[in-house]
């Protein structure tokens, strides 16, 4: 459509010039100009009706517009161009004439041509193949899927993060979910004993649901059983198929419970080719009148685990920290995805060609039935 719109508008250029410069050759510039304005307001409003339909409308044949010139020529030719071109001879007493002005003569005069000439246009559109486009954005076929391992012991209770530990972990993780559309991402959340709360999914609202639903005491929350949270969560990572799999193990405390022994799970978990990210939230001795005379954090397991598997060991003391971590790990898991568009289209031709069609019908009825022309 650009490229008509490029073409009308100079030979509307050219056909100006040629009338102002070349007199002699006025009749054929005039109608030259006649034809590039119809090239400019078809082009133009396909490119407006492009424009307004925001890419739901497209042509698939736009070269066939070029073809409209030959419905306005076919128009132009029987009504004022024979008029033009035709020779004149002058008679006496044409003064006497009375031309003829009545309603009637002039929808027998152009109404029927008119008709015509709207069907060729319509047709011409038609022959252009117009189709809705509808675009679907598709979901990577390859992500990461991650499990948010969640310490909800007695201890997470603790005030030293705002408003407490357990209330800062449950709102950066549903910042880290609302960060990764792309990816599964389940829950499982653990004290003395270990519970999956939410499986993998790309449903991200209802496992932000999950997520804001924990709540300290939903298991027996005396103990921490890092070793079996661990294996819970490495169990429904073992038979994905994405191209990455993570643990987020996100702790306050010391393993002090459970069956099966964290270095173990962790060596179980690399097996799998699963990274574990562990994070130990808890403020350093005497930070604040909230935190612990001594560290309640094992470093040194939670470092091993996290280098066994390929993963890192974060200590966050507060919960600006934590965010900050949850945003590192955000920046080094992330996943290669290309955005793809399914397209389809639907032909939108068929109204075009029955409107002309029903254009000549009624150009041929009042035609031959109501507005006769006699010779």
């Amino acid at each position: 459509m650009s490229v008509l719109f490029l073409v009308s508008l100079c030979v509307v250029i050219g056909a100006l010039a040629c009338v102002n410069w070349l007199p002699k050759y006025a009749k054929w510039g005039w109608a030259a100009v006649m034809f590039g304005a119809a090239g400019l307001l078809v082009s133009a409003a396909g490119l407006l009706l492009t424009r307004w339909s925001n890419g739901t409308l497209e042509f698939l044949h736009p070269w066939a517009f070029v073809l409209l010139l030959f419905p306005v020529a076919v128009f132009w030719a029987y009504t004022a161009g024979r008029k033009l071109f035709a020779r004149t001879v002058n008679y006496p007493l044409t003064h006497l004439n009375v031309p003829q002005n009545s309603l009637r003569v002039l929808l027998t005069r152009w109404l029927p041509a008119s008709l015509y000439t709207l069907a060729l246009l319509f047709m011409t559109a038609a022959l252009a193949r117009p189709v809705l486009v509808d675009r679907t954005i598709l979901p990577p076929t390859e992500g990461i899927d991650i499990m948010l391992l969640m310490d909800v012991s007695a201890s997470m209770q603790k005030q030293d993060f705002y408003p407490n530990r357990f209330v800062a972990a449950q709102n950066t993780a549903l910042r880290f979910i609302s960060k990764r559309l792309n990816d599964r991402i389940g829950v499982v959340a653990f004290a003395k004993v270990a519970m999956l709360q939410a499986p993998l999914t790309l449903d991200h609202e209802a496992l932000s649901e999950y997520v804001s639903s924990l709540y300290l005491g939903m298991v027996d929350p005396n103990f921490t059983a890092i070793g079996d949270g661990l294996a819970v969560a490495a169990n429904h990572l073992k038979d994905s198929k994405a191209k990455s799999k993570i643990i987020i193990l996100l702790t306050d405390g010391d393993s002090n419970a459970g069956t099966i022994e964290p270095v173990m799970a962790a060596n179980a978990a690399k097996a799998y080719g699963i990274r574990v990210y562990t994070i130990g939230t808890a403020s350093a001795p005497d930070q604040d009148p909230y935190s612990s005379s001594e560290d309640e954090i094992n470093e040194a397991l939670l470092l091993e685990i996290a280098t066994l598997t390929g993963g890192k060991f974060y200590r966050a003391k507060n919960e600006a920290e934590l965010v900050k971590i949850y945003d590192t790990i955000n920046e080094l898991e992330k996943t290669a995805f290309a955005a793809t568009t399914d397209i389809h289209r639907t032909d939108a031709y068929q109204p075009l060609l029955w409107l002309a069609l029903c254009l000549v019908a009624a150009g041929v009825i009042l035609e031959k039935l109501f507005l006769i022309k006699v010779p």
